[in-house]
């Protein structure tokens, strides 16, 4: 059996799971944004599973919730975000207004995201990209990809529907262990931001499909047992 939430009650519900978890409200607030969006677009692996596994990473001393950010610019179109092993969604945050400005102005800015918690879709960050009007791709070392459209809301995983020649590099992803044992995480990703009336990328994003992000009129479906192993991780 599940319950059914809207998309305010999973922002909520992930917000409080994290503060319980010892996350300060900042940080907490980012993160619990992209748990939500992320279960409402469906993609599961990125929503409240993954906010357990990393609750549970943050009680074994491998994920640092007030870990600090690092962003240097080797180049006007390059950022590098070394997130200090902590929360892949708050690093990011940090340096999103000046990369979609730097985008803005120069047509495309790579972000490159190491020593962060397991990013899953970045849906937060995705989404704000759109809403100015921008595209965006992720990738990660080992394959998984996503993308957003300029003034979407929907995170589109690239190794589930693309058909251009990204379908041959984008494996699946193996899941991000949550065992007590091992170093601090530190996952890594590039995420281009991009204006495609400016890069001429209009042929590559026509290739996604069309999703919609609106949550049915029942709700958003979630086991209750995974909010209790959440809550007593």
């Amino acid at each position: 059996m599940k319950d059914s939430y809207d998309l305010s009650d999973l922002d909520m519900l992930a917000r409080d799971c994290l503060t319980r978890a010892g996350v300060g409200e900042a940080t907490a607030q980012i993160v619990a944004r992209d748990v939500a969006l992320s279960e409402a677009a469906g993609h599961a692996d990125s929503g409240f599973t993954a906010l357990l596994r990393d609750i549970r990473l943050i009680r074994y001393g491998r994920l640092l919730p007030d870990a600090e950010v690092t962003i240097t610019t080797p180049a006007p179109s390059v950022f590098c975000v070394d997130a200090g092993h902590g929360f892949a969604a708050s690093a990011v945050s940090q340096a999103l207004p000046a990369a979609i400005l730097a985008a803005q102005t120069q047509g495309m800015v790579m972000v490159h995201l190491t020593r962060a918690s397991d990013p899953g879709t970045l849906a937060g960050a995705m989404v704000e990209i759109a809403g100015a009007n921008l595209a965006a791709v992720s990738l990660r070392t080992h394959g998984k990809g996503f993308a957003i459209r300029p003034m979407r809301r929907q995170v589109i995983a690239l190794d589930a529907g693309a058909q251009t020649m990204l379908d041959a590099l984008l494996a699946v992803a193996p899941p991000a262990a949550d065992s007590p044992m091992g170093d601090p995480v530190a996952e890594s990703i590039w995420l281009t931001v991009l204006d495609p009336r400016v890069t001429a990328a209009e042929e590559l994003l026509a290739h996604l499909p069309e999703m919609t992000a609106t949550p049915s009129a029942q709700g958003i479906a979630l086991a209750p047992e995974l909010l209790v192993q959440i809550v007593n991780a």
